[in-house]
């Protein structure tokens, strides 16, 4: 479940330049002031900021850490982009299922969602993007546990290299600004409606700790080949 988790590195916060794993003076500040400038919402509609479960550092084989947060949600509950930007790539692969690498307008940051159950209709690479657009939806496809849907997100610094998907992590908890609420008048409508006939419990108690969330249901459709494999 990585977007891809490329080494712990002091909390992995390096400078826009990544060079080694150094941080010049201020470097960190400076990373952190960017990312809390982009005032991130919760990329999953219905979870607030204090519902995200704490889970970045949870250990993964090999003396790994998690790198990434798990927010558990009803399957089919709409993935909303985090930011606003643009769509790098939509991916599928063995591990995390149907993913989207997208970045922000400033092209400084990386945002990677796995494990969706769906794609939007039209969404492809180079769509752009803006705060609360529907993406796709909660599912469980990769490695995921297929009785607890959940949206694997994860934010990068974006490598000078070029090498976008494997660039060094960073817990966004601190970062997000806002609760996930879904925007556009065609999403708003689906959720009307749906809200209607759809009601949610209580889902994600296999990470320690519970998300109650009344999401409306994705009005996004499967598509075959989300991507490359």
């Amino acid at each position: 479940m990585n977007g891809r988790w490329s080494g712990w590195c002091s909390l992995a916060l390096v400078a826009f330049q990544v060079a080694g794993c150094s941080l010049p003076p201020g470097g960190e500040r400076t990373l952190g002031s960017a990312l809390r400038a982009r005032q991130l919402m919760v990329p999953v509609a219905g979870v607030s900021p204090d519902q995200v479960p704490d889970n970045f550092r949870s250990p993964r084989s090999g003396a790994h850490i998690h790198g990434a947060v798990d927010i558990p949600a009803p399957r089919g509950t709409p993935v909303l982009s985090a930011d606003d930007g643009r769509v790098l790539r939509l991916q599928r692969n063995r591990k995390g299922g149907l993913t989207i690498y997208a970045t922000d307008e400033s092209e400084h940051f990386i945002y990677y969602y796995a494990h969706l159950a769906a794609y939007c209709h039209g969404l492809a690479k180079d769509t752009r993007l803006v705060r609360g657009q529907v993406i796709g939806s909660v599912g469980t496809t990769g490695d995921a546990h297929r009785r607890e849907p959940h949206l694997h997100f994860q934010v990068m610094v974006r490598p000078s290299d070029g090498r976008w998907w494997g660039g060094d992590a960073i817990d966004p908890r601190p970062y997000f600004t806002s609760a996930g609420r879904a925007k556009g008048k065609r999403t708003t409508r689906a959720a009307r409606t749906d809200a209607r006939l759809l009601a949610y419990g209580v889902v994600g108690a296999g990470w320690g700790a519970s998300v109650s969330v009344a999401a409306p249901r994705s009005s996004c459709r499967a598509r075959g080949k989300g991507g490359r494999y």
